[in-house]
């Protein structure tokens, strides 16, 4: 046990490297057998973990295969709170673009989860609740920027309406094969969302 948590990337916590490695072996089995065809100890004595020990982790190995995916910086998160020199869902963009890209910094398995997506449909429930957990907190930092009630009806409108976006950026990324980067997937999405609805001079 004590050589896999003390292995993982350079700059990890012995925790997030155990984390990584178990997503790692998950990534490689379900990549090379199928969802269907790996189980949880199989994972598990790949990563030189115990059952126990990948539970203490993970619920399943669905989850297994999803790279964790850091918070927003909290640089990133304030300047959203602050800046209100843009409206608010080109800040929601801002800090959903941030997110991104601290994952694919941070978490060396986010390209691959790429690949895994493309191809295993069963994990796409999982996909879709860390989907409405997210929505949950945007809903949280719109009522902070706004200055609005934590019930807000302005406030979940507008985080259900990122994420409407942001699903559609992800539909993309998925099914994509020329190697764009999702981060730069959203900002397209929310520019077509903002072309959208402006009225252009020649529209009046």
């Amino acid at each position: 046990m004590s050589s896999i948590e003390s292995s993982g990337p350079p700059g990890l916590s012995r925790r997030r490297a155990v984390r990584v490695r178990i997503t790692g072996v998950a990534l490689d089995l379900v990549l090379e057998r199928g969802l269907d065809d790996v189980t949880v100890d199989e994972i598990a004595r790949a990563a030189n973990v115990s059952r126990r020990t990948f539970f203490n982790y993970f619920p399943s190995k669905v989850v297994a295969c999803i790279p964790y995916v850091p918070p927003a910086e909290p640089e990133a998160v304030q300047l959203f709170l602050s800046d209100r020199s843009v409206p608010t869902m080109t800040a929601l963009s801002r800090l959903m673009w941030n997110q991104v890209s601290t994952a694919r910094r941070e978490a060396p398995e986010f390209d691959r989860f790429h690949d895994l997506w493309r191809h295993e449909p069963g994990i796409h429930t999982e996909v879709h609740a860390l989907f409405a957990r997210l929505e949950g907190r945007l809903a949280q930092l719109v009522c902070q920027r706004e200055g609005l009630a934590p019930d807000s009806v302005e406030a979940a409108t507008v985080a259900a309406a990122s994420i409407a976006i942001l699903r559609v950026a992800v539909e993309r990324w998925r099914t994509d094969e020329s190697g764009a980067l999702l981060e730069n997937l959203i900002d397209e999405s929310f520019d077509a969302v903002t072309d959208a609805v402006i009225l252009r001079p020649d529209d009046s």
